[in-house]
């Protein structure tokens, strides 16, 4: 059976060689000491002892309300566990993480000559190199890889690519698969779920307690996330646009509450937090005179909705509760059961 529309869009014709970028706006703060696991997992929307399998991880850090404060990125290096953040909130996160210290001894720092660069391309890359730390991004695939270096190394004389079709930057690539990071997340109003960190891989549900885990919970099983982090594509490049400005459906500029905010933008390419419903259904959306449309992100796919929907019929009600939040953020049921036919 034909794949639908809102589910076949998912898969993007663009199609790049590998490329080569240094994330001048990351930093890394590196946690050692006895219990620096335990210290992390109350702290953490995802499981860190993972890292005893795996060498990266997502996740994001709430307040107590379960509003989103920062989200990172973790390696493990050696016996160190490494945080990747926003440059500009490095020195804030260390403030916050010393306020839950007590009496551990941990030493936690930021690692002033360490660079982050990602190795993105359209297809997921796999590549090995001895002279620096090379980790998969945890997130999704096709994010590619990120490779931590000495700021005197060298590193982009080392790996040759041929670059000369790749017109994507790395910002531009993660506004279209729908990923947010840093600042673009409305710091202490949005949820986790409504900055796709469930799609991302950056939550456990089985973890038990951390700060903000209870609404986040909740929500999960028995709530609908109505709003959700969503590629803008612009029919022109906008010239000069708030990067907070108000986005309305086309077909009605008249509503008192917007159906969405900008969250970034780079060239014709942007990411905002959209009312799904709403938002999908309009023709074309107008951001602050500029007109736009978004699609569903690479988050999600035919095979994980048919996979869904297929636990849904089963007597667990904790599935059920899965496959109809899934419904209800992203796709019609008609969408549901015809990927389901597609799946099987």
């Amino acid at each position: 059976m034909r794949v639908p529309m809102k589910v076949a869009r998912l898969f993007s014709t663009v199609s790049f060689k590998p490329k080569l970028e240094l994330l001048s706006n990351k930093s890394l703060i590196q946690i050692d000491g006895d219990g620096s696991y335990d210290f992390c997992q109350g702290l953490m929307t995802n499981d860190i002892f993972k890292l005893k399998t795996e060498k990266s991880l997502f996740t994001m850090i709430l307040n107590s309300k379960g509003r989103v404060l920062y989200d990172c990125l973790i390696y493990k290096v050696n016996d160190h566990i490494l945080l990747e953040c926003e440059k500009d909130a490095a020195s804030d996160l260390i403030k916050y993480l010393k306020m839950y210290l007590l009496r551990r001894k941990l030493n936690i720092k930021i690692l002033e000559n360490t660079s982050v660069w990602a190795l993105f391309s359209s297809t997921p890359i796999n590549m090995e190199l001895n002279s620096v730390s090379v980790f998969n991004d945890p997130r999704l695939p096709i994010l590619g890889q990120r490779i931590l270096s000495d700021k005197t190394s060298g590193i982009q004389n080392e790996i040759f690519l041929d670059e000369s079709d790749n017109k994507f930057t790395y910002q531009q690539w993660r506004y279209t698969n729908g990923v947010a990071e840093g600042s673009e997340l409305l710091k202490g109003l949005s949820f986790p779920l409504e900055m796709n960190c469930d799609y991302l891989n950056g939550i456990s549900f089985n973890k038990g307690c951390y700060v903000g885990q209870e609404l986040t919970a909740r929500t999960h099983h028995t709530g609908v996330t109505r709003k959700r982090i969503m590629p803008l594509i612009f029919d022109d490049t906008p010239t000069s646009l708030d990067l907070d400005a108000d986005i309305y459906s086309e077909s009605d500029l008249n509503v008192k509450r917007p159906p969405g905010k900008l969250r970034g933008l780079c060239g014709k390419i942007g990411i905002a937090l959209l009312r799904i419903d709403e938002c999908l259904k309009a023709e074309r959306l107008i951001v602050g005179g500029f007109t736009a449309k978004t699609f569903i992100p690479n988050i999600v796919n035919p095979s994980t909705v048919g996979y869904m929907l297929l636990h849904a019929q089963s007597e667990n009600p904790k599935l059920k509760n899965v496959a109809k939040i899934f419904l209800t953020d992203f796709c019609t049921e008609h969408d549901i059961q015809t990927a389901v036919t597609f799946n099987t």
